[in-house]
């Protein structure tokens, strides 16, 4: 179910599965392969063939597109209605949808016939505030969710800073060598 406050109006929107995280290898190198066209830099529009390729990836692909495209984005895409955040609700269990990309949270909002708009979370205030939250609160996540029919990867918000953490730090190196280059120029 899909709920626009934490208690009011619902509208069916199917099942969700749940999975933890996989990691790199076999998976990561599908999900680059299947993943070509979408943008390796962050792009401020996305196309309508990327945005339909994006839509149709597994759930572990679009588990791994929000993973690693907000980690370059420093940002993640939610979905507000009127009465608060859009959250999914299964079996009890209340979830938060969560997008990597503007217009994929856009292009949900409107295949689920949702009233919401689609605001942005810089990265470093989502993993130090929202995360700590939900796991307080027993929200979990639900990564980059399509559509009813489409199943879908939750995690927890621990699962998910660790995994952010994971990705964020397997870059540093570049951003040491940008910062050393930019100490040199001055």
């Amino acid at each position: 179910m899909v709920s626009q406050t934490f208690e009011k109006r619902h509208h069916h929107i199917g099942l969700i599965a749940v999975a933890h995280t996989t990691g790199t290898g076999i998976l990561a190198e599908n999900f680059k392969t299947r993943t070509a066209v979408f943008p390796n830099t962050i792009s401020e529009k996305l196309s309508d063939t990327v945005i339909d390729q994006a839509m149709k990836l597994s759930a572990e692909e679009r588990q791994m597109l929000v993973i690693s495209y907000v980690s370059k984005a420093k940002e993640v895409w939610l979905v507000q209605g009127s009465e608060g955040f859009v959250m999914l609700e299964d079996d009890g269990a209340v979830r938060l949808p969560i997008f990597p990309h503007r217009d994929l949270a856009n292009a949900f909002v409107t295949s689920n016939g949702l009233d919401g708009m689609c605001v942005s979370t810089p990265l470093n205030e989502f993993v130090s505030t929202w995360l700590p939250g939900l796991e307080t609160n027993g929200v979990e996540l639900v990564m980059f969710p399509t559509q009813s029919d489409v199943e879908n990867l939750v995690m927890t918000a621990s699962e998910l800073s660790e995994e952010l953490g994971s990705e964020l730090n397997e870059k540093p190196s570049e951003n040491k060598a940008s910062e050393l280059s930019d100490d040199e120029s001055k």
